[in-house]
């Protein structure tokens, strides 16, 4: 369960920065 957290919180960490890239 652990593992499959933290590749949850990788995944939204990876699109948070996207986002915050594209509306820079």
């Amino acid at each position: 369960m652990n593992i499959i957290n933290l590749g949850i919180l990788a995944h939204i960490d990876a699109g948070k920065t996207s986002v915050t890239e594209n509306l820079l």
